[in-house]
């Protein structure tokens, strides 16, 4: 399939943090043409003292882990995943799969842990995407003197603050009381994967780190409540009435905040992500040993339908390897988050594209097997990190097609469908 033009993910460092009109031109100029000529220079003098201020930024910003309000988490939740370089299945005749973890080059180095800060000011500005989700919000945090406060990674802060000061179109509200903010390392508002990962795993360590929760008064997160949200939510104990969501302002004033300062995203991952979202929502997955009865022992594919990201063109071939061996095809998107969890907790093997549905691994039993149809170029670990902590046992088919020109995190891809079946074969037959 040749290339499919596809809006891709903007840089979240972009110029969309200042009005449009300040923006970088990107088109060509025709000779004597002043009006243009002037646009941009004006644009190029923008962009010139838009790099002074994030040169500022950078030098003023200051480390979340050397605020005095940071204290580091407990020993046993300092653990992050390994990292491998490569993946390779010996069964099959195709390159190692390389994956893409996180680049630490010039990340803040330390201890996981809370920070507690007064006065922290939040730019919540909206984010366009591929995926048309009205709600996502790019986040930057900043002091009360508006220098940049950094959490894993420098972000540019003191422009989207400026805006948030200076521009009287933006909505400001002020957050009384005690506050957490849950997730939001990425823009992403409608993400399953994100959602459990990121925002009920920072709900979790906090109150693993000596935060009490019951004193919060608001919970500032991504959400849009869609109904996934609200029952995870619900059967995380986490009430509704608290949410506050990043959406509903373009920034916020926060009286008190209790931050958590930790590994999030998914490329790199911490050795606890598994038991802590069993605890935190009241899970108990079956024993390996349990008998299997009802649905027990399901062998289960996992679409991705009509997803914008990542779509597997060849799906129909991949079913076709699959019939001989007995699959059901599921669409996680049309089921409630309990039926997913029931559901892949009576899998005896999960097959699916690389995608958001694969976050119910967690609730795996021990002994479950897992195919993951991976994109090389978008060879994201972490679903490989979520089966190893299950007990579940894990294999890669790596694309061999993918669409040229498109951001990975869009690019459709495509398998073999003979690697899915031998693949598939060898780990039944164990």
């Amino acid at each position: 399939m040749g290339p499919v033009r596809r809006p891709g993910r903007r840089d979240q460092d972009d110029d969309r943090l200042f009005p449009a009109s300040s923006r970088p031109c990107r088109g060509l100029i025709r000779p004597g043409n002043d009006r243009r000529r002037t646009t941009l220079h004006k644009r190029r003098l923008a962009d010139v003292l838009f790099s002074l201020i994030d040169l500022v930024d950078r030098a003023l910003s200051l480390d979340a882990r050397h605020r005095p309000g940071f204290r580091a988490a407990p020993a046993r939740l300092q653990g992050v995943m390994p990292t491998p370089e490569l993946r390779e299945e010996g069964c099959l005749n195709v390159p190692p799969l390389v994956w893409r973890r996180e680049d630490l080059t010039g990340a803040l180095q330390g201890p996981a842990g809370v920070l507690e800060e007064h006065g922290v000011r939040v730019s919540s500005l909206p984010y366009v995407s591929a995926d048309a989700d009205e709600h996502a919000r790019l986040l930057r945090l900043s002091g009360a003197k508006l220098r940049t406060l950094c959490e894993t990674h420098w972000n540019p802060g003191l422009r989207p603050a400026l805006r948030r000061k200076l521009d009287a179109r933006m909505r400001v509200t002020a957050l009384e009381g005690e506050t957490i903010l849950l997730g939001a390392y990425f823009a992403d508002c409608n993400n399953y994967f994100h959602f459990w990962i990121d925002a009920m795993s920072d709900l979790w360590f906090l109150a693993q780190c000596g935060v009490d929760l019951s004193s919060v008064r608001n919970v500032l997160m991504p959400w849009n409540g869609v109904r996934w949200q609200r029952e995870i939510a619900r059967l995380c104990g986490l009430p509704e009435e608290r949410i506050v969501p990043l959406s509903s302002a373009d920034g916020f004033v926060l009286e008190k905040l209790h931050l958590a300062v930790r590994t999030k995203g998914g490329f790199r991952n911490h050795d606890w992500i598994v038991s802590a979202l069993r605890e935190l929502s009241g899970w108990r997955a079956p024993r390996s040993d349990a008998p299997a009865t009802g649905a027990s022992g399901r062998r289960i594919y996992v679409t991705r339908g009509g997803a914008l990201r990542r779509p597997l063109f060849n799906e129909a071939a991949v079913l076709e390897a699959l019939a001989p061996f007995g699959f059901d095809v599921v669409d996680c998107a049309s089921l409630t988050v309990t039926d997913q969890r029931a559901l892949f907790a009576s899998a005896e093997i999960v097959v699916a594209p690389h995608g958001a549905g694969l976050t119910n691994i967690v609730w795996a039993r021990s002994g479950t097997k897992l195919v993951e149809l991976m994109p090389r170029g978008h060879a994201n670990p972490c679903f490989m990190d979520l089966a190893s902590q299950a007990g579940v046992a894990y294999g890669v088919v790596p694309s061999v097609v993918e669409e040229d020109g498109v951001n990975p995190i869009y690019a459709g891809f495509g398998v073999d469908p003979a690697d899915v079946a031998v693949l598939v074969r060898r780990m039944l037959d164990g």
